[in-house]
């Protein structure tokens, strides 16, 4: 299990590293916030991010993360995805499949660090 947990965020700070020894729960609060409370229950992380599609996305994402790495000293959360690709009709082609919408995926947008 790596050290710290990081998320890459897509606002002002670039990054938050977090300590995977602190973390007691995770947990989603809106569809737009998930909520990692520390272990010494006075201070927690709220990380703002786009609503995933499948509900708990981003909390299964953070726990897998958890237990990546073994032995490192940090895991990035991966980004769920919000929408797959959308492949066009089968039309006999060989060879290649037109791909005619891209997958998107969540983005982590933003993270504070406040009391309980």
């Amino acid at each position: 299990m790596a050290k710290f947990l990081k998320f890459a965020l897509t606002g002002a700070q670039e990054e938050v590293l977090i300590p995977v020894s602190e973390i007691a729960n995770v947990e989603t609060v809106t569809t737009l916030t998930t909520k990692i409370d520390l272990a010494n229950g006075l201070k927690k992380y709220t990380i703002t991010h786009l609503a995933p599609l499948v509900a708990n996305a981003i909390v299964l994402s953070i726990y897998d993360a958890i237990k990546a790495n073994p032995g490192g000293v940090v895991s990035t959360v991966g980004i769920p995805l919000l929408t797959a690709q959308a492949p066009e009709a089968q039309s006999g082609q060989q060879g290649r499949t037109v791909i005619t919408a891209p997958a998107t995926f969540a983005t982590f947008t933003s993270s504070a660090y406040t009391d309980v």
